[in-house]
Parts: structure tokens; sequence; C-alpha cells
């Protein structure tokens, strides 16, 4: 994968179907196994409104009157080539271009700006030059990411459809090109040439983070690795990292410990003494680790030009394939969420690849699942079924029960979403299988109450409290006394 942020809005994704509008995205259920938090998007077909397990906060997906998806309309856009050209410059810098990759792109982008700025630029120069800039950063993209990559070449090329003024005016602004994210405060659009030009810097660490924490803290599982022997740890678990030194596990623990009692500031002064002390030795996969933790927490603020950063900071310098494919993941999403398609989908199979090399089924069966709900979220019935289908297939080889719930309850939310009313119940009733299996009566309860909602989009009013009585039942013999309050409210209005 190429070390940085994907260069954002490239090329507007267009759906093959546009007579429905897409709900809002919300989180299905939350699992404490490391790799399998299950994160839905549809608000209408999780009935039981569970939430991120990171607390993020969905960004409204923007609309428009046709159902499309689409930043840029691009017949109608007119945009300077001093705002192309400075918006390239940011795309070098964001996508991790090492310093002799920068110094070449740049050389043609001089001579593409040498020649916007005379009185009668000629076209041809200009586009020559950017083109030849794309091609290098896509060899760099290509090589780093080991397979084919055109993406920047293909921005440009859309670039050049739209009404462009090669004569350079620098006070001159498209706000539709502007390469954007969501400003952390209000959740507006805004340029992210204004925070990516600079990577995240590492914050003073004062005395008082590594301070003891007062009170009682339910320690996780993490907490309690860092505070054993790392050679027992590691004679135990030959798959996980623990840091030699004392002062990086020391102050990481600190961070973990703040961070579960909501004390970001802290957690974050914390983390960057763990950052800067794993620098210093140069242990790398303390850096990842670090880093990682720092995008969770800004990640968890919505402050998405930070989280992305120190994402991509984490898988730059780890060399633990499952904490790569994490941090990949993690990017993924914020995409996701703020529907760019083509970044979103690239970090995700960036994500299963570094899976694959580790082994791990799970994540490779999530990332795969998000896949398919964007298709599912574009009314792509197609690609829907085809990622579903290999997440399924990866999801059998796990053996684990609760995996194979999951991933079936997922896509039996994504058949409902496309329609496709039948296969989502045939999926609902083998998820519910799979949970009995593991002895999960509520999310057996849950399949059962988002299957009779099918039934009743389905007109089979008999079928659909027959469904919502065995929930009922279910979530009685967990003693969910709220959960059993709130299907007995639903068959109370059958």
């Amino acid at each position: 994968m190429y070390n940085s942020i994907y260069p954002v809005q490239i090329k507007p994704y267009v759906p093959p179907q546009t007579k429905k509008q897409v709900g809002s995205k919300e989180e299905e259920e939350s699992s404490q196994s490391s790799d399998l938090n299950q994160s839905r998007r549809y608000g209408a077909a999780d009935p039981y409104g569970s939430t991120d397990p990171n607390g993020r906060s969905s960004y409204p997906r923007h609309e428009y009157p046709n159902g499309q998806k689409s930043t840029i309309d691009y017949s109608k856009s007119k945009v300077n080539i001093a705002q192309i050209l400075t918006d390239f410059k940011n795309t070098a810098i964001a996508i991790g271009s090492p310093p002799n990759i920068i110094q070449e792109v740049e050389q043609y982008l001089s001579l593409a700006e040498t020649q916007s700025l005379k009185n009668d630029p000629d076209k041809k120069i200009i586009q020559s030059n950017l083109k030849n800039a794309s091609n290098i950063l896509d060899k760099f993209i290509s090589q780093t990411l080991n397979k084919k990559s055109k993406v920047v070449e293909n921005w440009v090329d859309a670039l050049f459809l739209q009404q462009v003024d090669y004569k350079s005016d620098p006070t001159t602004v498209n706000e539709d090109f502007l390469v954007k994210l969501p400003d952390k405060e209000t959740g507006d659009m805004k340029p992210i040439s204004q925070n990516l030009a600079q990577q995240p810097v590492q914050e003073e660490t004062q005395q008082e983070a590594i301070a003891p924490v007062e009170g009682t803290v339910q320690e996780q599982e993490p907490q309690q690795i860092l505070e054993q022997q790392p050679a027992q740890v590691q004679a135990k678990n030959p798959n996980v990292y623990i840091p030699q030194d004392p002062q990086i596990r020391k102050a990481f623990l600190q961070g973990k410990k703040f961070a579960a009692i909501n004390q970001t500031d802290k957690a974050i002064a914390a983390f960057n003494a763990a950052l800067t002390q794993a620098q210093y030795v140069g242990d790398t996969n303390a850096e990842g680790m670090a880093c990682f933790e720092l995008g969770k927490i800004y990640d968890g603020e919505d402050n998405l030009d930070k989280a992305l950063g120190y994402y991509n900071q984490a898988h730059r310098a780890t060399n633990d394939n499952n904490l790569k494919a994490k941090a990949l993941y993690s990017m993924a999403q914020i995409y996701d969420d703020v529907v760019y398609f083509e970044p979103a989908m690239n970090h995700y199979f960036a994500a299963i690849s570094y899976a694959g090399e580790a082994e791990n089924l799970n994540a490779q069966t999530k990332a795969l699942s998000d896949i398919a709900d964007m298709y599912a979220e574009r009314y792509d019935v197609k690609h829907t079924y085809q990622f579903y289908g290999a997440a399924k297939n990866i999801a059998l080889e796990t053996n684990n029960s609760k995996t194979m719930g999951a991933v079936w309850s997922r896509c039996g939310d994504s058949m409902t979403v496309l329609n496709e009313n039948v296969n989502a119940l045939q999926d609902y009733k083998s998820s519910a299988r799979f949970y009995e299996q593991a002895d999960s009566p509520v999310k057996m309860a849950k399949n059962y109450e988002k299957a009779s909602s099918v039934m009743l989009k389905l007109g089979n009013k008999k079928k659909a409290q027959s469904l919502l009585e065995k929930a009922h039942t279910l979530a009685l013999r967990a003693s969910d006394n709220e959960y059993a309050q709130k299907l007995q409210k639903q068959l109370n209005v059958i």
C-alpha cells in the first residue's frame, strides 16, 4: 500500500440504479473479539439501534435529486490551472512520496506552472507535463501497492474534461474541485490542503501524562498483556508483539488507561511519549502501535485529518502485517464514511492483502463484507453478491460460529436494502442457526426481529408475528429485559 492518505475526490462513482435513496450509516453490533466489531450502515435495517464501537459519528451522505452520489457536476464546473497545480503538489505530499519522487514531480509541475504564467499558455505543454507527473506518482503507487495503479492519471484525465482556465490565477478557486475532508467541529467539508501538507506533529508530553491513574480502571486485554514480562507473554503468544523498552510499555499502558476513562488529552500525551521513545530506540513496531492508538483517539473525536495521518504513519512504521491491516482498514472506513468510493475500496483491498499475509481470516471477512456493503449502497446487486460470497467462504474457513453468524446477518441487511427479500430471509435464518451454535440467544433474537420486518414488508403479518415471538422468548431467556420490552411493544402493534 502506498504511504499515506489517498488523493480524494478523483472520479465520481455513478451507481447503476438511481431510483432509491441511501439510508444513513449506523453500526450493527459490537463483538469483543479484536477483528469482529460488526459495523453497519443502514439505520432502517438495524432495529435494535446499536452504535459504532469507536463512537464515531457517521457523516451525512450527499444526496442528489436523482439519487446519484456525485461530488462534481463535470459539465458545469470550471477550474483554474493554479488550483490544479496546488492540489497536485498536495497529493504528492499526501500519498507519502519520498523526496526523490516529489523532486521529480515538481520539475514537471514547475514547467507546467511556467507555461501557465505566460500571456498565451500552451494547453498541450501543460497537459503533457501534468501527465508526466501523474505517471511518476502512479508508478510509485503501483510499486508500493504491488498492483497496477492509474489513480492519479485518472484524476488528471477527469480534470482535463472540465472547463480549465490554463492562464494561472491563484486567486480563483472553485470549491467543487478542492480536495476535502469533513471539519472536525462542524462536519462540513473543508479543503484537505489546509491540513495535509503537515504531517502529525508530536505534542509536548507533560509529566502528569505518565503519572499513576487515580481510581479504579477496568483494564482490557492489551493493558493486561503490557503489564506482564515480554518474554513471558510472547512465549505463550508468539504473534503478539510486546515492546522491550520499559518506558514504552509504561507510557503505552498509561495511554490505554487514560483512554479507557475518556481523559483523551492525557491519553494523547502518553501515547506521544511512547511514540517518542519508540523512535528514539528504533522500535518501529512500537512506533506503529502508538500511532494507531493516536489515530483511534482522533478518529473517535472526528478529527479525520489527524486520524488519517496517524493511521498512515502506523502502517508505514510497522512490519506487523496485522497492524498494517488494521491501520489500512481504519483509513478505509473513514473514506467510506465520507463517501469517497475509490479511496475506500483501495484501502479495503490493501487491508485484505495484509490480513491475508497474517492469515487473519476474521479481518479479511470483515473487510470483504464492508466492500459488499459499499456496493449494496449503490444498488449494485452483482458485486454485492460477489463480495458477500467471498466473505462467506472465508468465514466458513474460520469454523467460528460467531464469525459466520455475523457475516450472514450483515448479508441479510444488504439483501434487505436491495429488496432481495427471499435471500435476506435465508441469510437471517442461517445467521440465527450459527448464533444458536455459539449460544448467543440475543443475537439469534435480533436476526428473528429483522426477519420479522422483512415478512411485514412482504405482507405476511402472521409469520412476522411468529418470528417476533421467537425473538421475544429468546430475549427473556437471556434476561435482556429492556430488549424484551422493546419486542413486546412491536408485537402489540402488529
